[in-house]
């Protein structure tokens, strides 16, 4: 089969070709080679805790400057009696101080258990606590204990909060020792060193808290036509892109995409210029413009789904893989045959690559 390259749509010369018992086949071989990828991605995506987001879950409600407001809050309950379940100078648990100081100073009720405010947050590595984040503990803990590997198993051991004020310093209130009830303690007593879990933030940082930049790029994997035909992968293409994006929701994110392609089969180089909307560990769809050099130099609709499970996470960098089925609308030129395989052939793309994505949280 031959490509008109540099063609407005990229179609064949010859007859169409007809869908046979083997196209039948090999569809179906090719459909079980994605699902074993596919099983594959998905055993291997056993991300840490703070890789599923990129945003404190009070962006937007509170200001970075609420941070101050929440410490002075909590220091007014110092000295106050422990109390299970209390939330008042008469006595108060260590959820509840994290409530009581939220509530006062920023007017939102946040979760009020240690469960539910470990599972609410934004987890982050201890190097990046910064004052009016919170400090999740495990008090079952030896106080001798190795440091917990910051994994999703953690979440669950975490039975104590306070509220970090800097300089290894946090508040809280204690169930037990001496003295009891709204204390100050710092990370560098063994017993609190030992039993530490991981840090969580529920406030932006700073104005640029949840804006994310990220770059990538992948292979296209021959065309629609030889993927069904044979088992074997041919390189079709070549992609890089960057992004910028910022939150919407819990694991997800609407961004701008540019980026530059180089079709070898049909002779021409795009530059998209997409809308995506996305979770930052999932799936994503996304359109808009792209611009084609080729003869002639012309501008079509892109379009398509993106799926990027993330497999390995550092602070505020994320490194990943996705797959992704485009379709590129090409307007045909003047007088060519109607040719439905060489359309698909041209329009539709499967590709594999690549994904860094640095977050500012």
């Amino acid at each position: 089969m031959k490509f008109l390259r540099g063609g407005a749509r990229g179609r064949s010369i010859g007859a169409v070709k007809s869908i046979s018992v083997a196209h039948i086949i090999a569809a179906r071989f090719m459909a079980a080679r994605i699902v074993a990828i596919a099983a594959l991605w998905s055993a291997l995506a056993v991300l840490p805790a703070y890789s599923a987001v990129t945003a404190p879950p009070l962006l937007g409600r509170a200001s970075a400057d609420s941070r101050q407001a929440v410490i002075k809050a909590a220091e007014a309950f110092l000295g106050a009696p422990y109390r299970l379940g209390g939330e008042t100078k008469s006595g108060i648990d260590c959820s509840g101080l994290v409530y009581a100081a939220f509530l006062k100073a920023t007017g939102i009720k946040v979760p009020r258990t240690v469960r539910d405010l470990s599972n609410w947050v934004l987890v982050i590595p201890r190097q990046d606590l910064v004052p009016g984040d919170l400090m999740f503990f495990d008090l079952e803990a030896s106080a001798t204990a190795t440091s917990v590997p910051q994994n999703a198993a953690f979440l669950s051991k975490a039975d104590h909060v306070g509220i970090y004020i800097g300089e290894g310093i946090f508040i809280h209130a204690a169930s037990s020792g001496s003295p009891k009830g709204v204390i100050k303690s710092s990370l560098s007593e063994a017993g609190w060193k030992h039993r530490f879990l991981f840090a969580g933030r529920a406030l932006p940082a700073s104005a640029l808290s949840g804006i994310a930049a990220e770059w990538g790029g992948g292979v296209g994997l021959g065309h629609i036509d030889s993927l069904l035909s044979s088992p074997f992968v041919s390189l079709r293409s070549f992609n890089g892109w960057g992004e910028l994006s910022l939150p919407i929701a819990n694991n997800f994110a609407a961004g701008i995409r540019l980026g530059i392609a180089w079709d070898r089969y049909l002779g021409v180089v795009s530059v998209p210029a997409e809308l995506d909307i996305a979770q930052i560990s999932g799936f994503s769809l996304f359109a808009g413009p792209a611009l084609t050099f080729g003869s002639p130099v012309h501008v079509i609709a892109t379009g398509g789904i993106r799926w990027s499970p993330l497999l390995f996470s550092s602070g505020a960098q994320r490194f990943g893989i996705y797959a992704e089925l485009r379709y590129d609308h090409y307007v045909p030129l003047a007088g060519q045959p109607d040719n439905a395989v060489a359309d698909m052939n041209a329009c539709v793309s499967f590709s594999i690559g690549f994904r860094l994505r640095s977050v500012k949280y």
